[in-house]
């Protein structure tokens, strides 16, 4: 359906019968699912159209702001943009967002991904992904709903698949304990060092089969920083593989560029 015609079908009454001769257009839900295709194929609409912003707009109207796409050297400042409430969009969306910062993080690292070399996964007719290498599949999309409580991205790997748990400025025990065991990446905002430092926590983390966790680098200096107070190294802080533990976000898509579709183990 034309652009033209969907803003006509959205004005229409649809109480009422169609007056003699009149062309019939969509029944209300076929109205709304095109407006749903329409604005995620250009979801820069949502600053000209009273319209719901999905999270899929708002990282949309991050990279607008930017004026670049998503990037390793970039993605802490599209997060700043859209959270907390004080935002600084060069182009406002017409409604406030109702996309919680969880999906708009989530799709901020996978867009990541996609601009930096393993593209998202399209969804074929049975819902399950269009399997593809390098690639990844977001875990709240399809028939992987079912498993989202593993993780929030996969990364194809041998002998198992990397599962990335995204979190936003806390990693609390919702990130310790979304690894299961089960090659664990963590993939954050994180801007309390001080959860990280613990011997303890440091432990669990290991112990909980994560092979890496990506932060912000101002994090990070904190981390090494008390780290280094205690006479101790952050590169000694090591996954079960005998590499680094903590990492920055910049390494974050050559690190998953490496071992997609090959050995989890050289993580």
């Amino acid at each position: 359906m034309a652009v033209t015609g969907l803003a006509n079908a959205l004005k229409r009454d649809f109480s009422q019968p169609p007056a003699a001769g009149a062309t019939r257009l969509p029944a209300p839900t076929t109205v709304k699912s095109h407006l749903e295709t329409l604005l995620d194929l250009c979801p820069c609409l949502v600053n000209q159209m009273d319209a719901p912003v999905s999270a899929g707009a708002v990282v949309h109207l991050c990279e607008l702001t930017l004026g670049a796409r998503i990037s390793s050297t970039n993605i802490g400042q599209a997060f700043a943009i859209q959270h907390p409430s004080g935002r600084t969009w060069r182009y406002p969306p017409f409604r406030v967002p109702k996309a919680g910062v969880g999906d708009i993080s989530e799709l901020l690292c996978s867009d990541l991904l996609t601009n930096e070399g393993v593209p998202r996964m399209g969804l074929k007719h049975d819902k399950w992904p269009d399997w593809q290498v390098p690639g990844h599949a977001l875990m709240n999309k399809g028939a992987l709903r079912d498993l989202r409580a593993l993780g929030d991205i996969l990364i194809p790997c041998a002998p198992t698949n990397l599962l990335i748990s995204v979190k936003t400025e806390s990693a609390r025990e919702r990130l310790l304990y979304s690894a299961n065991s089960i090659e664990g990446i963590g993939f954050g905002f994180f801007n309390q060092a001080d959860e990280f430092v613990t011997r303890r926590r440091i432990q669990l983390f290991k112990r909980m089969g994560f092979s890496a966790i990506y932060m912000p680098d101002d994090t990070l200096r904190q981390i090494e920083a008390e780290l280094a107070r205690r006479g101790e190294d952050i590169a000694d802080v090591q996954n079960i593989y005998g590499t680094r533990l903590y990492r920055p976000h910049s390494v974050f898509t050559s690190d998953m560029r490496r071992v997609v579709g090959r050995s989890a183990f050289d993580l």
